[in-house]
């Protein structure tokens, strides 16, 4: 069971997933072998699935920012979905949506060209709407 403390220590590890336990530790009052033991059963228990690392893509040169929001075209996702294994590199994020669009990719890439490149293969699974990225708040 997953109480207060708890909480706390996932919104400061899903800040910085770096942090060492014991400022962990004094942030949420408690000792740090206690605070390691709370990490280790929420790993156990698959509350903490992994740890990620975020990156600033504009500082890889990947400029263009963008999520696409997919409607798949006929009922088989099967080749959409090895089309996307084989474009990982430049997924950040894929999502199954509800509505009227079936999934949701976020998107990194060098150029527009780039961009450009990948709708037109995207053309021959989906239908897509293009939302550029203006600039991430938080």
């Amino acid at each position: 069971m997953v109480d207060d403390t708890d909480i706390e220590i996932l919104k400061h590890l899903n800040r910085n997933s770096r942090i060492k336990n014991k400022r962990l530790a004094e942030l949420v009052h408690l000792t740090a072998p206690a605070v390691a033991a709370r990490i280790d059963t929420l790993v156990e228990s698959g509350v903490i699935k992994k740890y990620t690392l975020e990156v600033d893509t504009s500082k890889l040169d990947f400029d263009r920012q963008v999520f696409i929001q997919v409607a798949i075209t006929n009922f088989n996702h099967e080749d959409y979905l090895k089309f996307i294994k084989t474009k990982r590199n430049l997924i950040r994020h894929h999502y199954k949506t509800s509505g009227d669009m079936n999934y949701l990719i976020e998107c990194s890439f060098h150029t527009t060209s780039d961009l450009n490149d990948f709708l037109y293969n995207l053309d021959k699974y989906a239908n897509y709407r293009v939302i550029d990225i203006i600039s991430q708040l938080i």
